[in-house]
């Protein structure tokens, strides 16, 4: 595993530069996941947020390799990341993380917003092929968190993923946008 864990941060820092913090989270019964943080990356004023750990699940929806969770938002907090992992704990084995997953939480993920949900789709700002990540033991497909408003699943179910995605308004990198109205 130590061997694994040193292709991914060479991986990462490949991809995203220099690693800003390491945290990690662990749901009750279920597999540590640990999130990276890149600050500034890819432009200053963001942060970026990658999971590791969720790929060592085993869901029979993945037929070419495992899955990490990624985030990339217009803010400096946190608890966007370390919600991403949350969801990689707690769902370790029992969802696909498949694009168009909902995954929602009870309270607001961060202070700085009312937003309690997450949207799967593909991950922001990188090429298909730089999404795949190859390993010695594993390939890993990078995917994207966008959080929501609760208030927003409705249209979300409506619409349907693309045309949802393609709305004027949602502002998909901004946590403290107002909610879609549609």
């Amino acid at each position: 595993m130590e061997n694994i864990a040193s292709e991914w941060l060479e991986a990462l820092q490949a991809r995203f530069g220099e690693i800003s913090q390491i945290k990690h989270i662990e749901s009750e019964g279920k597999p540590k996941v640990f999130v990276f943080y890149f600050d500034g990356w890819p432009e200053p004023g963001l942060m970026t947020a990658v999971t590791f750990g969720l790929s060592n699940a085993n869901h029979p929806d993945w037929k070419y390799g495992g899955v990490e969770l990624m985030v990339s938002l217009e803010t400096q907090d946190r608890s966007w990341g370390l919600s991403a992992a949350y969801f990689a704990s707690a769902f370790f084995n029992e969802r696909p993380f498949a694009y168009g997953d909902i995954f929602m939480v009870d309270d607001p993920i961060s202070d700085e917003s009312e937003m309690n949900a997450y949207l799967v789709f593909g991950p922001p700002f990188l090429e298909q092929a730089d999404a795949q990540i190859d390993l010695s033991d594993r390939s890993v497909f990078l995917k994207g968190m966008y959080p929501l408003y609760e208030s927003e699943l409705d249209q979300y179910e409506r619409l349907g993923l693309e045309d949802f995605w393609r709305l004027d308004e949602l502002d998909i990198l901004n946590p403290r946008r107002r909610p879609v109205q549609t």
